[in-house]
């Protein structure tokens, strides 16, 4: 708080009442502040009741003034998990502004944001930061915007919604990112009526590029001839076979005749095993609380959309005659080609828009679970827990300092130090530090397309049979030492004393850091400093 503060007292709820000069403002227990109220002259408040505030005027007389709390209650409720309380905030009160908004969005709860908010540009954001399919495709259907199709698109690409990927790239006339799409899912079928619009559309470009994606050679010269390439439409047929079409093109070329490479290979793209005709499969997770309140009331339904109104039948044969499977298609799948629906749809004035998932948030024991609306035989996925890496059980299985300095943990190394050593400065353990850490794992790339994963080498790793027994490996030996010893003899000898002496005190940073597994390695370590 940057101004003064007048006075302040606390609720009976936890929240800190406070004010200033001009204004009556609370603080939570998380540091969430804000204004309940602005004030004409300053006051000085004695005691805090419900919605009254007992306070003194500047002629020290007791004065009673009214406060609305539902702002920091609801939020007092968020912080405390009393999702009945907001719930009951949402339904009860007119607790809207871009301010609630961007405070849900910044503590993660734009799904409960989407309660306050009717305006679709607003509603749209929200379910895109949550990844709410359903809600963003209903929002993008009313915005009708370019680019709202084209976010809904990255968002339904990242969850494997194909469906709704190729609803967008038609809406926006992406043709060649639904080109690609078609070739990855394998659907020839569609592929080629792509070609076919590329021929309406008069996009030469497109429609060869799709050629050569199904390896239809006939198609490929046709365009090249079209193209008034006849040149290249010749190399193209009599390499390929086609007699009859390269016999018409020679006779137009006269004299100017290219040469057939005669150890040309054939080259065909390779033939889809099978087609992805479905979306990807979703795991199935327990409801939240909102969702679950929201599915109980039927607040809203359901949206997803039907493809096929823009997406035609293909009955178009395709050139790969090998085991494809095109059949089925996309337009088969019953999740687009019928809207859900949800009979006794009861509207909620403060309701509207509620149909998001919240996985974070704890199931209340007093909403009814409720079921999952596809046909599943293998229950609810629950989340694994998180172990604990490797350079974290380092540091609970070791008390050496250098173990701590390879797992990352520089304050428990320090620490350790200090009790065991008794340094104090460890300034000078700076770059030796990183220069251990730097060493403590190795690098590989499993896949192109996935980061660097990392190994852990150990020491004991012959005898490591269990997390508890695993110990980094150490670069730094006894032997280095001693070597770097004989180099400050050396330099010394040489009269080069400034060089000795970096190395010297090198050598007494570095020796409580050493592992050593004899008491006779221990006796040399001590002659070291003793040196």
């Amino acid at each position: 708080e940057n101004i003064s503060v007048k006075s302040g007292a606390w609720d009976d709820s936890g929240v800190f009442i406070y004010t200033t000069s001009n204004h009556i403002k609370y603080a939570l227990i998380n540091g969430d502040h804000g204004i309940i109220r602005t004030l004409d002259l300053p006051i000085y408040i004695t005691k805090i009741k419900g919605n009254n505030v007992f306070c003194l005027d500047r002629e020290v007389r007791p004065r009673l003034l009214n406060i609305d709390p539902t702002e920091f209650k609801f939020k007092l409720a968020l912080i405390n998990r009393k999702y009945d309380e907001v719930l009951h905030t949402i339904r009860t009160t007119k607790l809207v502004g871009q301010s609630i908004i961007a405070y849900l969005q910044k503590k993660g709860y734009p799904e409960v944001a989407l309660h306050f908010v009717k305006d679709e540009k607003t509603r749209f954001g929200l379910a895109f930061e949550c990844g709410n399919i359903e809600i963003a495709l209903e929002a993008a259907r009313a915005l009708d915007d370019k680019r709202c199709w084209e976010k809904l698109a990255d968002i339904a690409l990242l969850q494997g919604n194909y469906q709704i990927v190729e609803m967008a790239y038609e809406r926006t006339k992406n043709f060649d990112k639904l080109a690609f799409l078609y070739l990855i899912t394998g659907n020839l079928e569609k592929l080629r009526e792509m070609m076919k619009t590329a021929e309406v559309r008069k996009d030469i470009s497109g429609q060869f590029q799709i050629a050569m994606l199904l390896g239809d050679v006939d198609e490929r010269v046709k365009v090249l001839r079209q193209c008034n390439q006849k040149s290249l439409a010749y190399v193209m047929a009599a390499t390929h076979g086609l007699v009859e079409q390269a016999e018409q093109l020679k006779e137009s070329l006269d004299d100017k005749v290219p040469e057939i490479n005669p150890n040309a290979e054939l080259i065909l793209p390779p033939c889809p095993i099978s087609q992805q005709e479905f979306n990807w499969p979703l795991l199935n997770v327990s409801k939240g609380f909102f969702e679950g309140v929201s599915i109980k009331g039927n607040q809203t339904a359901a949206t997803t959309g039907s493809s096929t109104t823009t997406a035609p039948k293909f009955g178009a044969n395709v050139n790969i005659e090998e085991s494809a499977t095109t059949g089925g298609g996309w337009s088969d799948d019953d999740d687009l080609t019928e809207e859900k629906t949800h009979e006794n749809q009861v509207k909620n004035e403060t309701g509207e828009g509620w149909d998001d998932s919240e996985p974070e948030l704890p199931a209340d024991p007093d909403v009814p679970d409720v079921a999952s609306d596809e046909d599943d035989t293998g229950g609810f996925f629950e989340a694994p827990t998180k172990g604990q890496s490797v350079p974290q059980m380092w540091t609970e299985n070791s008390k050496l300092p250098v173990d701590h300095v390879l797992s990352g943990s520089f304050e428990t190394a320090m620490r350790l130090l200090h009790d065991q050593v008794g340094i104090v400065s460890f300034e000078e353990y700076k770059q030796i530090f990183l220069q251990i850490y730097s060493r403590s794992r190795t690098a590989y790339t499993a896949l192109p397309s996935l980061p660097a994963l990392y190994a852990y080498p150990l020491r004991n790793w012959r005898d490591a049979h269990s997390p508890e027994l695993f110990f980094p490996a150490v670069g730094l030996k006894l032997e280095e030492l001693v070597g770097r010893l004989q180099a400050a003899y050396r330099l010394t000898t040489n009269g080069r004393f400034q060089e000795a002496v970096v190395i010297f005190r090198s050598i007494l940073l570095t020796v409580p850091l050493l592992v050593v597994e004899s008491r006779q390695d221990i006796l040399e370590s001590q002659q070291l400093i003793e040196i």
